[in-house]
């Protein structure tokens, strides 16, 4: 009787270890709650590595003649990844220019919302 609850008790720890494992990563994202448009992020180094807390961020211009401003910033996972979700598909004097910056580089990624309103970009850092 004890051999069995052992087993099942090593039984029962292994399994939460490998649902724990297989767990996804939540993806930082923030929320511009200005229209239908998302921009994916994957940020890694020349070598593969995925970068962690990368800052991403952009600036808009939006409403009549870009009058209306925001600012948004958000940081990458231990996968690299990062979201911006909410964004307005007209933008005051497009592209947007997300600027990625991990200590010390920094890279642009213009977006055309009203091209590609669901963007995917891969941002691959050199010299580190």
């Amino acid at each position: 009787m004890r051999h069995t609850i052992l087993v099942l008790s090593l039984s029962l720890l292994f399994a939460a270890g490998v649902y724990a494992s297989q767990q996804p990563v939540p993806v930082p994202q923030v929320n511009a709650n200005l229209g239908p448009c998302t921009v994916d992020f994957t940020v890694s180094q020349s070598s593969n590595q995925p970068l962690y807390n990368a800052e991403i961020s952009v600036k808009i211009a939006y409403g009549f003649m870009g009058v209306k401003k925001m600012e948004l910033n958000v940081g990458t996972n231990n996968e690299g990844k990062a979201r911006f979700v909410g964004l307005p598909d007209k933008v005051h004097n497009p592209p947007l220019s997300f600027v990625v910056n991990p200590k010390g580089l920094s890279k642009t990624v213009n977006y055309w919302p009203g091209v590609n309103c669901k963007a995917r970009y891969d941002v691959i850092m050199e010299g580190r």
